[in-house]
């Protein structure tokens, strides 16, 4: 029953093919994680990203049933994928900062002009 659906469904086979690559993307990310823990350096971050897209997959499954009918009581998928997006980019930010927290200087009031050792720019270029 869920494979006619799918099959007579172009859109439906290429959410499903796109779940399938969110669920080995997943994996992927996971993988090092559990099987070496010890050796992976930015666990947190890894552990983000993956959470990020293993939301993603859930918000492209729950649309897909919605939309093919299996989950009757919703009528729209929108509300239901948008929070799970929503929960997705949350998570996704989670884990993009402990990628970068060690770079992000929050002590400062102001932020500091870059010295360079060129002169030059915009003003000095010819108009020819």
């Amino acid at each position: 029953m869920v494979l006619e659906a799918l099959l007579g469904n172009p859109r439906a086979v290429l959410s499903s093919v796109q779940i399938a690559a969110l669920l080995a993307a997943t994996g992927l990310l996971l993988y090092p994680v559990v099987t070496h823990a010890e050796n992976v350096a930015y666990t947190e971050g890894l552990v983000g990203l993956a959470v990020a897209l293993l939301l993603l997959t859930v918000s492209n499954c729950v649309g897909l049933l919605i939309d093919a009918g299996f989950v009757s009581f919703l009528d729209s998928s929108v509300f239901v994928r948008s929070v799970v997006n929503l929960g997705a980019s949350v998570s996704a930010t989670v884990g993009i900062y402990y990628f970068a927290r060690q770079f992000i200087d929050t002590s400062r009031d102001e932020v500091a002009p870059r010295e360079t050792g060129h002169e030059g720019g915009f003003e000095d270029a010819d108009d020819d």
